[in-house]
């Protein structure tokens, strides 16, 4: 009897501790979820020309938004020729997002910018003579302090039948960016694009 007493008395004060650790544990919020850049929900996604993303400046440092708003297609510019014979040019605004400086990340930091044809194929911006095409007005690269922003223009050397493929970023906390290219000029930049490439 006595024993039986003291087992109900030990159930009975271990009961109440094990129902309060089951509701701490329900209660709390997930960190890994509150502490997510929000980077993450747009990553892996395909845009629309236009769209503007948010991502992790070179080394982990700062936030840009980058915003693709329109494509020109040239076959020559007043000083260069590409290597197989189209150049395809896209112009991006970057801004910075947070008080800090940013800047966008490079091939040599395993990131920045590629052009994926219709087939697959990944074309770099040192491929071919992309790299030698600078046009005026456009900024060439480099951090972009806070509260500024900067104009700049993405070219690949790509054959006509690769044309109207993906435009793809990979930031500095290795989040990839897509945006769909249409195989047409188009944007608001596009005059002047042409105006820049052809004189």
């Amino acid at each position: 009897m006595r024993t039986s007493v003291i087992a109900a008395v030990c159930i009975a004060a271990v009961l109440p501790v094990a129902a309060c650790s089951s509701g701490e544990t329900k209660a709390q919020p997930s960190k890994s979820s509150a502490s997510s850049p929000p980077v993450a929900s747009v990553a892996g996604e395909t845009l629309l020309l236009g769209k503007s993303a948010e991502t992790v400046g070179a080394g982990g440092g700062g936030r840009l938004e980058l915003t693709p708003t329109s494509v020109v297609h040239a076959t020559k510019t007043k000083t260069d020729k590409p290597e197989h014979g189209l150049f395809v040019i896209v112009t991006v605004k970057v801004r910075p997002t947070t008080d800090a400086a940013a800047a966008e990340t490079a091939p040599l930091q395993r990131g920045g910018w590629s052009w994926l044809t219709p087939d697959g194929q990944a074309v770099g911006p040192g491929d071919g003579t992309a790299a030698d095409v600078f046009l005026d007005g456009f900024d060439s690269g480099g951090p972009i302090q806070a509260g500024a922003s900067k104009w700049r223009t993405k070219t690949f050397d790509i054959s006509t039948a690769q044309r109207g493929g993906t435009l793809t970023y990979t930031d500095g906390a290795a989040h990839t960016f897509r945006w769909k290219i249409p195989a047409e000029d188009t944007g608001p930049q596009t005059a002047q694009l042409k105006k820049l490439t052809t004189g």
